[in-house]
């Protein structure tokens, strides 16, 4: 039987339920919207089980951008395809970004990108124009160097499907009332440190980076699509933002060799950002291959 005091209970149950649920997802700058509308495929991986695209729920990431030799950034890449961006006639970027990822599809891990950033094909490759250009676009492209890891899935989820360059290190952050810190270290042997100061966020929306791979000898990218709940980036800061690399370790020392001058471009200080890893573009034969052996566990 139809009762009305019952179902106008039930009714404002359910309501105060979403409200609460509303003004948690408010409290926390949560957005299930940002991963709506994304089909996603279970994955199994040599160190476990996954999903593609992969979700980054919680996040909290800093990164220093700091100039280099053009001429040095050309070595390092491994195809002259791939062309640095430059901030200055000569002057390229290297971008060094430490990441603590607290919740994904493929569990809890640390993580540092060593990265040269790239001319835009979509933008005229001038010097300073292409840079500005992806700044106000919110579009970067990067070339992705290093990308340390602390956990085996997340190794292989990356090296197998994409083939990112990384390793197992160890990545440790500190905090204090002015900065955060990341010192990257492999075997006991510190390959660098970044500081980077805490500065007054707000909400900065959606930013996507294209990661550019090298896989099979051939170009490969995939996108990183972030949004900043809480973020701020501030230009040519001071002795605040600062960065060592450690000469004693093959890694700390090349970039060592490349960089110039001892004052960042920028910082980003991102304490709370969710994003979304999807598929690698170009799928050779051998990489369909390998999905679907891992999809059908065959």
């Amino acid at each position: 039987m139809f009762h009305p005091g019952r179902a106008k209970k039930l009714c404002y149950n359910n309501f105060s339920k979403n409200v609460a649920f509303a003004v948690f997802c408010g409290v926390m700058g949560m957005s299930e919207d940002f991963f709506s509308g994304i089909e996603q495929v279970e994955m199994k991986f040599n160190g476990g089980v996954g999903k593609l695209p992969i979700f980054y729920r919680g996040v909290r990431s800093f990164s220093l951008m700091v100039p280099a030799s053009y001429f040095a950034l050309k070595r390092l890449l491994p195809d002259p395809r791939f062309i640095p961006a430059q901030a200055a006639p000569g002057v390229g970027i290297i971008t060094l970004s430490a990441f603590e990822y607290s919740e994904t599809d493929i569990g809890p891990y640390n993580e540092f990108s060593v990265g040269i950033v790239l001319n835009n094909p979509y933008f005229l490759p001038l010097p300073a124009y292409n840079l500005t250009k992806q700044y106000l676009t919110r579009f970067y492209c990067v070339y992705v160097y290093r990308l340390p890891v602390t956990t085996e899935i997340a190794l292989r989820a990356g090296v197998d499907f994409y083939n990112f360059p990384k390793f197992i290190a160890d990545i440790e952050f500190s905090d204090t009332e002015e900065s955060v810190s990341c010192r990257l270290s492999q075997d006991d042997t510190e390959i660098l440190t970044i500081k980077v100061p805490r500065i007054p966020t707000r909400t900065l929306g959606e930013m996507k980076f294209i990661a550019h791979l090298y896989h099979n000898r051939q170009p490969q990218m995939a996108e990183f699509k972030i949004n900043v709940v809480d973020g701020a980036i501030k230009w040519l800061p001071g002795p605040e933002a600062s960065w060592s690399f450690n000469n004693a370790h093959p890694y700390g020392k090349e970039l060592n060799q490349a960089v110039l001058g001892t004052r960042a471009v920028s910082c980003l200080y991102m304490p709370r950002i969710q994003g979304i890893l999807y598929g690698p573009e170009h799928l050779s034969i051998p990489l369909i291959d390998r999905a679907m052996r891992t999809v059908t566990g065959k």
